[in-house]
Order: structure tokens, then sequence, then C-alpha cells
């Protein structure tokens, strides 16, 4: 583990790249860890790592946990949790390429999320054998850079024509790569969607109208003939953003009413997510404030940064407020009852568990108070350009109510 730091307008910020290790089993947080040879070898001898040390561990079946460096070059783990199996599941079908393109393009699929790769026989391969050793060391690596907590899945190789049409009739939506357009399915097929890449001949025009009579959809990806590996990346990553798209987008309009979901996935946004799952609330906090300068009317993010002020940061003002914002902005939400209450508890925490016209006198005070405090923090900011306009410098950055000081 690594600490790094970035300054946003003045406030500098420290947040964590937590490296990732692989164990094939997880034990409990507080217990030790067995690391295989080539992952101990590679913490203790490459990395260096000291004792206070954290990393990253994955099991490479949705498990994912954090340990701690003791000294005496031991692991423990601090905590652990079992991340569910994604609703839609991204295949890849290919010919094997060569076996310096094949090491490039393993570990490229750990880290689009590809669920299985299918190697395929078909008329113009130039290579074939079963997976080995080799290819799941190339697919953790991808796990390990990604962060990706499932290891992909590897089939036994067999020829296209029967894999793909046993996929077809499973009820997986099926793409290949054409230069003719193709319409997306209007969600995501029941069992997945897949990605068919032939070898570096093409497929023969026989295989071709296979696949379409199999209803495999062509999917146009330019006008320029692309590797073997190179047409398997830009595929699963356009398949798979598709995927993304819609599953946010159902989301979206089930938590918040249809709200803010483009907030959700904005880059932003994930950092904060991020910093809030290792723990650093405070640069959670600053990432998230400044996804709301660009969405003003996002619930997401509302309801992110009063959960954060609640639960993590201790701070009930900015909590009610942020709480008071997603009811402005979302009234609809079936979250409704579940904020109000959120809000309420923070405003009794504030106001010595103050009730009724007493905790209601209590909240408009406070909001009085937050916008009086933001009215000085606009005054001093602009003072602050007048100042570096001029060419002077100036010392500190007004504070936002209730949190790091961050500008407006």
């Amino acid at each position: 583990m690594r600490k790094s730091a970035c300054f946003f307008r003045g406030v500098k910020l420290h947040y964590i790249i937590m490296r990732t290790l692989f164990v094939e089993n997880l034990p409990d947080p507080g217990c030790g860890v067995d690391l295989e040879r080539r992952e101990a070898e590679h913490l203790f001898r490459v990395l260096r790592a000291a004792p206070g040390e954290r990393f990253r561990l994955l099991d490479g079946r949705g498990g994912r946990a954090v340990a701690e460096v003791l000294p005496g070059k031991a692991l423990r783990v601090e905590s652990r949790e079992r991340l569910p199996e994604p609703e839609k599941k991204l295949h890849l079908f290919f010919a094997q390429p060569r076996r310096n393109r094949l090491d490039a393009l393993l570990p490229a699929c750990a880290e689009l999320g590809v669920w299985e790769l299918h190697p395929c026989i078909c008329a113009r391969s130039v290579a074939e054998g079963a997976p080995n050793d080799r290819w799941r060391l190339q697919l953790l690596e991808g796990c390990k850079q990604s962060g990706n907590p499932f290891l992909p899945r590897v089939a036994e190789p067999e020829p296209l024509l029967p894999c793909v049409k046993r996929a077809a009739d499973s009820g997986m939506g099926l793409f290949y790569g054409s230069v003719a357009a193709a319409e997306f399915p209007a969600a995501p097929a029941a069992g997945g969607i897949g990605w068919v890449v032939g070898p570096e001949g093409g497929f023969t025009p026989e295989e071709e109208a296979a696949l379409r009579d199999s209803g495999v959809r062509p999917l146009n990806l330019g006008e320029f003939v692309l590797r073997l590996e190179t047409a398997a990346v830009c595929g699963l990553a356009v398949l798979r953003r598709f995927m993304l798209t819609l599953l946010l987008a159902v989301a979206a309009v089930f938590l918040c009413g249809g709200c803010g979901r483009d907030a959700a996935n904005h880059p932003l946004v994930r950092k904060g997510d991020y910093c809030r799952d290792i723990g650093e609330a405070k640069a959670a906090q600053v990432f998230y404030r400044r996804a709301l300068k660009k969405y003003p009317d996002s619930p997401v993010l509302f309801l992110k940064l009063a959960s954060l002020s609640d639960e993590s940061l201790d701070d009930p003002l900015a909590a009610a407020w942020y709480y008071s914002e997603f009811l402005r902005v979302a009234s609809d939400s079936p979250e409704r009852e579940t904020v109000e209450a959120g809000r309420r508890a923070a405003l009794e925490r504030l106001a010595g568990r103050k009730t009724g016209a007493a905790a209601a006198s209590a909240e408009e005070g406070l909001r009085q108070r937050i916008l009086l405090l933001e009215a000085e923090n606009r005054r001093l900011n602009r003072a602050l350009d007048d100042v570096k306009r001029r060419g002077g410098t100036s010392r500190g950055t007004p504070a936002e109510p209730g949190g790091a000081n961050v500008r407006r």
C-alpha cells in the first residue's frame, strides 16, 4: 500500500492506492493469511511490505478482504466481504491467437469483467491448445490490476458453431464483428451477452452465415480491419458499457425516481465510493462535493453525502442538510420514509434530542445558519479571487459548513 497526494483548490488530499494479492481461501477477520509462495515473494521481496501497511485480498470467487502487514512478515485480515455475482454476465467466444497475443488478451478480459472465456476452433484458426496454468496466471494478473473479484472461468476448446448455438439456445444475446450495422436489444438478454471473435483470417462465408442463422447479430466497430485481440477488447468494452448503462439506469429509476442517473457513474463519484470503502471519509466527501457541483440536483449525491456525514464523519449538521436536499429533489422516492427518519435522527442529535415544535424550530435555525455561512463563504472566495488577480497570496481557504476546507 502506498499513499499519494493530490490538491483540490488548496486542500491536500491523501488517498490510498491499495495493491492486491490473490489468496485461494480468505480467512475470517482477525486470522492470519497463508500466501502462495509467489505472492509472498512479491509482497516482501518486490514490494518490501512493512508492518502497518494494508493490502487488498481477492479469492477470485467474489471474496474481498483488507489485510494488515504484521512484524515477522505476516498478514492479518482486518475485514472481509462477499460480493454478489453480476446479474448480467459477459462471455467471450474467440479463436485462439498465438501465444504472445494471447498473453495480452487474457489480462484484458479479466480487467473488463468477462465471466467466462470459450476458446473456439474455427476453419481458419492458427493456434489450438487446452487452457493451462499460464492462462490462469494471466487472468489473475488482470484481476489484481483491476480489482475484479471474479476470476474469469475458462471452458474447454470446442468447434465454433455448436458452442455458439448452445449459448444462443440458452437465451444469451450474441454479437460478432462485421461491417454491417447492428441495433442493440432493448435490454440485456436473460442469459447475459456474448461477443464472438474469429481468427486472424476472419470467419469463412459459411461460418458467418451459420452465425446469423443461430441468432448472432453483427456489430460494427468501425471501417478498419482489427487484429483478433484488438477486436476482442473493443467489442467487450462496447458491450460491457451497454450492459452497465442499462443496469445503472434501472437502479437510478428505482432509487430516485429517475433523477441523477448520470451522476451515479461519474468518475468523481466512483473515486468517492472507493475512498469511502477504504475508510478515507474526508477524501470521499471532497470527491462527492466536486461531483455535486456538476450535478447540483442529484438525489444520488445528496444521499451519499448525507450518509457519509451521518455515519463516517459524525457531522449531524451536514447530514440533516443533505437529507433535506434529497427530500426536496426526490419527493416521490420510495426511500423517502427512510431518509426522513435519518433527517429527524440527525436533528435530534444536533438539537439535544428536542422533539415536536422545538425540533422544527431548531431545524429552521440550522437552515438559516447554513445559508449565512454559505453567503460568507462566497464572499471570502470572491475576496480571495481578487487577491490572486492582483498577484497576491492568501493563506487558508474558507471552510464549508460542517466539512473540510473546500471552496463551493
